[in-house]
């Protein structure tokens, strides 16, 4: 009889698991959709949602932040435009620190990166930072970002590489060409 009751329980514990191994799988899969129904979205500028009269809906919030959307379009800056020419770049005296501003540039090339190496005796040494630009991408950098800071009293040259398709800056396929096309000395 004991044997009977311990089987029984057995059941009745297996049968309570699976319920609730059963109730969790269909609460995990069944959360609500990401996508609204498509009767309740007009593709229209003044949009238009049904609203259940049970929510409760601060029109006045809506109103301010349709403004603040209008407000923030009139406020884009025009994208520049990338210059592609002979090359020439213009960076003045600055400040030493992480980050050197351009104050104007004209690329040699439309693919590539412009970068900041160390200039001692008239020779080249470390490459400080490089940004990429791209003229079919729209990137046309306003500063270059170091990964060491530039120092008081030192100068510094303003140097371009080519592109080689990957990118990724690397000194194995991204050539430098041969022109230093600015100098500028940290304050």
């Amino acid at each position: 009889m004991a044997e009977e009751t311990q089987d029984g329980q057995k059941t009745l514990v297996a049968f309570v698991v699976g319920l609730l191994i059963g109730g969790m799988l269909v609460w995990a899969f069944s959360g609500p959709t990401a996508s609204a129904p498509e009767d309740k979205i007009k593709k229209d500028t003044a949009e238009e949602v049904d609203v259940d009269d049970s929510e409760d809906v601060d029109t006045e919030a809506t109103d301010e932040s349709a403004e603040e959307k209008v407000n923030t379009a009139e406020e884009v800056k025009p994208v520049p435009e990338l210059k592609v020419g002979n090359g020439k770049v213009n960076v003045e005296d600055q400040p030493a620190g992480t980050s050197i501003k351009l104050d104007s540039a004209v690329y040699p090339v439309s693919e590539g990166w412009i970068g900041v190496r160390e200039y001692t005796n008239d020779q080249l040494g470390f490459i400080l930072g490089v940004v990429r630009f791209s003229e079919s991408q729209g990137l046309v950098p306003e500063e270059i970002l170091l990964q060491r800071s530039t120092k008081a009293g030192n100068r510094y040259a303003i140097v371009v590489f080519t592109e080689d398709g990957d990118f990724k800056f690397n000194l194995a396929g991204d050539v430098q060409i041969d022109n230093i096309f600015d100098t500028f000395v940290a304050q």
